[in-house]
């Protein structure tokens, strides 16, 4: 009996232990509130609770990031992280929280110096979503004037802000200036790098090879980006180019397929053309309207380069056939001037595919397909 006995408390033991961490700690289910006066108080409660309390390494690291993303109050924050690291160094957060005491610090500088900017920022990012795009970038640059230690990061913060806003001459203007204010420190290379990648965006080549050219390349990842940096500007710049002879492809095309109906008409004294819609035209036109609408329905992102390349397929089409017909009527030889009007529209065509991959950003996206399979 006693045997099972034992059995039992052991069994009871095990399902305690078990247990245990789903029965929460009250400090850690008062931080799990949305109401700002409750979170408040929960924060006051874990600064105020024994050393010996359970889990109270968690909840003051949980505290110091409500501090951080909520409260807006950022050397709170700091006092509780640098608590965690002075009576609980050996916690699982203890990691976590030096990291984020790190930043922290300078940001709120020493002895609190700069509290007041530090929580102003905090503010300013947690609320940026929903202000107006000029009341952020005023409040940025209220916070970027005075001479304390977090305005790099605000600088790189609205920098990134603009750039995501779609903003990117006004990022690369903010990216420059840090870049310009605080040389030769950690916050001038990530402006550099933000520099280098907007100006990849905005298709400025020569100051994305300038910037990342700029950036260190001492360690193996900081080659790698620059590797990457450089590489994308080389790719740009060849895009750039089939751009350019892409657009006159379709330009000659056109043209030659005008010229060609011009010579149809005149040869052998003016004719009108004949402007009724060929017969390719009359096949063409609602397979381009099913294709379009399908694209519009169910995939919006290709929609648009299905429609530009339906349209220029049947302006092509319609062409070529009104200058065979108008040939035809004058019983004049068709087949060497269709065969030519072919590959003016082949050509075309693959022109067009080029220009509307590139320019909605879905050239990636077909090698992507064309390597791994569609998903």
């Amino acid at each position: 009996m006693s045997g099972r006995r034992l059995y039992q408390g052991l069994i009871l033991a095990i399902a305690v232990a078990v247990g245990a961490p789903a029965l929460g700690s009250p400090l850690l289910d008062r931080l799990a509130t949305t109401e700002r006066a409750e979170l408040v108080e929960a924060v006051a409660a874990v600064e105020s609770a024994p050393a010996d309390t359970p889990d109270l390494a968690d909840a003051l690291f949980t505290a110091a990031r409500a501090c951080e993303d909520t409260l807006a109050d950022p050397a709170r924050a700091l006092a509780l992280y640098e608590r965690i690291l002075r009576d609980h160094p050996d916690a699982g957060v203890s990691i976590s929280a030096r990291r984020r005491a790190d930043s922290l610090r300078g940001r709120v500088g020493t002895g609190n110096m700069f509290a007041g900017e530090a929580a102003a920022f905090a503010r300013l990012v947690g609320e940026a979503d929903q202000l107006p795009e000029a009341l952020v970038v005023t409040r940025a640059q209220a916070l970027l004037a005075p001479d304390w230690s977090g305005a790099a990061e605000v600088g790189l913060w609205l920098a990134e802000w603009q750039r995501r806003h779609g903003e990117l001459i006004a990022a690369q203007a903010t990216y420059a200036a840090v870049a310009t204010r605080w040389p030769g420190t950690p916050a001038a290379v990530v402006a550099l790098r933000g520099g280098a990648g907007t100006a990849v965006e905005l298709d400025d080549w020569d100051l994305a090879e300038q910037l990342a050219g700029r950036l260190p390349a001492v360690d193996p990842a900081d080659r790698i980006l620059r590797d990457d940096l450089l590489a994308a500007v080389t790719a740009g710049r060849k895009h750039e180019r089939l751009l350019f002879v892409s657009w006159a492809v379709v330009a000659l095309a056109f043209l030659g397929l005008a010229a060609s109906l011009l010579e149809a008409c005149r040869r052998g004294g003016w004719r009108r053309p004949i402007l009724r819609p060929p017969i390719e035209i009359i096949f063409m036109t609602p397979v381009a309207l099913v294709l379009g609408g399908v694209a519009l329905t169910t995939h919006q992102l290709i929609a648009p380069a299905v429609i530009i390349l339906s349209i220029g397929g049947l302006a092509l089409a319609y062409l070529s056939g009104i200058t065979l017909d108008t040939l035809r009527l004058r019983d004049r030889a068709t087949k060497g001037r269709a065969l030519l009007h072919i590959v003016a529209s082949v050509l075309a065509v693959a022109a067009l595919l080029y220009i509307v991959l590139v320019r909605d950003d879905l050239l990636a996206m077909v090698i992507e397909t064309v390597r791994f399979g569609p998903e």
